[in-house]
């Protein structure tokens, strides 16, 4: 029983950051972007649908490779 709550606790997890509508919103992180569209669909009456998205992943910063400028001063002089 134990086991089964992990397992579906951590497909859970990885669904809400795998699967597009059950992200997190971006504007507002309480809702997920389904919730969003249901939202939306109420509030103009007309049902809304995604047509396209693009993908973004937040990663640390390009690591950039420290080279010794005064010995290339040196080489050039």
């Amino acid at each position: 029983m134990a086991i089964e709550k992990m397992v579906e606790g951590r497909l859970r997890k990885y669904f809400e950051n795998a699967v597009f509508m059950d992200q997190k919103f971006i504007m507002n992180d309480t809702m997920n972007v389904k919730a969003v569209l249901d939202n939306l669909s109420k509030e103009v009456g007309s049902s809304v649908r995604v047509v396209d998205f693009l993908g973004m992943e937040v990663r640390e910063g390009i690591a950039r490779q420290e080279t010794d400028r005064s010995e290339t001063v040196a080489q050039v002089a």
